[in-house]
């Protein structure tokens, strides 16, 4: 199972834990799980606090060379997740992550009917290709 992990870059951390926490909880701990991230602010980089030290099974995509922003790597997972870079657009990370992945997390706060968010053009493609929500189907 490859969950992939996105969502707005506003997101606060009350909502992360609202509506990611649990979620994640119930499957961090098994071993066939693998979770796909980018490293954007807002829910990449509270997921990625989040998973440092509870899972090796992480993978990082990144845009550029280095990632924008990488967890602490001292007694935690870090040091043991895969990173892989050098995409030119958010756009092209997020379609590798959907890509691979066969499962999905993500809420998006900031869409309405005049703006569709980067968030929710991604959760219309996962939806697209038969990806499984891995969250609470009242809010897809």
């Amino acid at each position: 199972m490859y969950i992939y992990i996105f969502g707005n870059g506003n997101t606060s951390f009350s909502d992360f834990r609202k509506y990611y926490e649990t979620p994640l909880l119930q499957v961090v701990n098994n071993p066939g799980v693998h979770f796909l991230v980018g490293e954007f602010r807002g829910v990449d980089t509270l997921a990625l606090e989040f998973l440092k030290t509870l899972t090796p099974h992480v993978t990082l995509y990144h845009v550029g060379e280095r990632p924008r922003y990488l967890p602490d790597r001292f007694k935690t997972h870090v040091a043991e997740w895969k990173v892989i870079g050098n995409f030119k657009t958010d756009q092209e990370r997020d379609c590798a992550a959907i890509d691979r992945c066969t499962h999905y997390l993500a809420i998006d706060f900031n869409s309405d009917e005049k703006r569709k968010s980067g968030t929710l053009k991604n959760i219309e493609l996962c939806n697209e290709l038969g990806k499984i929500y891995l969250g609470d189907s009242k809010l897809r």
